[in-house]
């Protein structure tokens, strides 16, 4: 006989593949989903399959008369010249999500899920119209939870959602077991619930402000402050700063390490997080520098720069550099698929020479006797005592250098 002719043993697979598809549909419309049904189609065997192997075919129908599992087996009669008469199978129909996640072997789940959800409406009530809708959208990542997560996943959202303002940090959050590190693994989920709940996904606590991280190359520009400190960009923003230049550097370790440069103010871009910068009213009036790595992601950082401060100068990012000091660069592992539309002529050159070749070379490992040079030599300033200033032969780096 055909194997086209469906078992009963084939039924749960089926049932299952129903069961995940339209669970989260259930979950959403409880109400709909009582009129939900699923139908197998058996695809019972035809006159000249039964006359290939009538055994099978009489065993396939016993097989469906002894059946005594969930749903309801729908017969219809067959007329063959060669046997007569004869019913056989032809769907099983499973009612409701109950039968259907019966049928599935899934109704220790289906339990569970519809006491979560019922748990999650009562507690969040009364919520607003798109509240159902998150939480069939988010079934299969509050449903993996153990049970005392899921409470606090509940208890957090009503917290939230009774104190849309708080203005506390998260590790303040008067909720047991809830702290900084559960949040950052469920915040995506939390988001969504607390959107169901009161229409945004605004948690309404304060996270504690990136720290941007400066160098005052030159003291006389702001004399009462460290000449190397991290503060928000907001409190940065505020101070009396009037610099000729500022050079943004792609790493700290440069940072640390510049020596002092005349009315230069030195700013750690923080790579991609870089456009941050503009909320930093002292820096358009100056002459903007730019150092980043040679290599993709660096000229992708350097061209979205480019997208708010369009004069923006790079240092250290062009053709003589790598030629220079290719031998210290390395394989990039991960290059960025951005394409840049802002950078000049030579910096197009090298990017298209660091992804064709996979490259890249980090700043901090051109030699700083050069880097203090090209400081000097573009700069046109006296720069500032310095350890190491030995010079350094590029030909002589393929000897042990690495």
């Amino acid at each position: 006989m055909s194997t086209v002719c469906v078992p009963p043993s084939a039924v749960s697979t089926r049932a299952e593949t129903a069961y995940r598809n339209r669970r989260s549909k259930w979950v959403a419309d409880p109400i709909a989903a009582e009129s939900d049904s699923l139908s197998i189609a058996l695809h019972p065997p035809s006159e000249r399959q039964v006359a290939e192997d009538p055994d099978a075919v009489v065993a396939w129908v016993r097989a469906w008369q002894m059946h005594r599992g969930i749903g309801r087996v729908h017969w219809e009669t067959r007329r063959w010249p060669s046997f007569g008469t004869q019913d056989v199978p032809v769907r099983v129909v499973f009612a409701g999500p109950g039968e259907i996640a019966a049928a599935a072997g899934r109704m220790s789940e289906w339990h569970r899920l519809t006491a979560r959800r019922v748990q999650l409406v009562e507690i969040l009530a009364p919520g607003t119209p798109a509240l159902a809708d998150a939480i069939g959208s988010t079934l299969s990542r509050w449903l993996e939870l153990g049970e005392a997560d899921f409470v606090r996943l509940v208890g957090v959202v009503r917290w939230l959602a009774d104190h849309p303002a708080s203005d506390v940090f998260i590790r303040q959050l008067p909720v047991p077991g809830v702290d900084t590190k559960w949040i950052s693994r469920h915040r995506g989920l939390v988001e969504l619930l607390l959107e169901g709940a009161i229409g945004r996904r605004d948690l309404g606590v304060r996270s504690v402000p990136r720290l941007c991280e400066v160098a005052v190359c030159d003291r006389t520009t702001l004399p009462s402050m460290p000449r190397h400190f991290a503060t928000p960009l907001d409190e940065l923003a505020e101070l009396p700063l009037h610099p000729e230049r500022v050079l943004v550097l792609e790493n700290k370790e440069g940072l640390h390490a510049l020596p002092d440069l005349p009315r230069t103010v030195a700013v750690h871009g923080s790579g991609y997080a870089v456009h941050e910068l503009t909320a930093l009213p002292w820096i358009a009036g100056s002459d903007v520098v730019y150092w980043g790595d040679l290599d993709t992601h660096g000229f992708a950082i350097l061209d979205r720069f480019r997208a708010h401060f369009p004069e923006v100068r790079s240092f250290l990012m062009d053709p003589p550099t790598l030629d220079a000091w290719s031998v210290l660069a390395v394989p990039e592992t991960s290059p960025s698929s951005y394409v840049p539309t802002r950078l000049t002529h030579s910096e197009a050159e090298v990017f298209t020479r660091l992804r064709e070749e996979g490259l890249r070379l980090e700043q901090e490992r051109i030699p700083w006797p050069h880097v203090m040079a090209e400081l000097a030599r573009t700069f046109g300033d006296k720069i500032g005592h310095h350890r190491g200033s030995t010079e350094v032969d590029p030909t002589a780096l393929g000897k042990g250098v690495s």
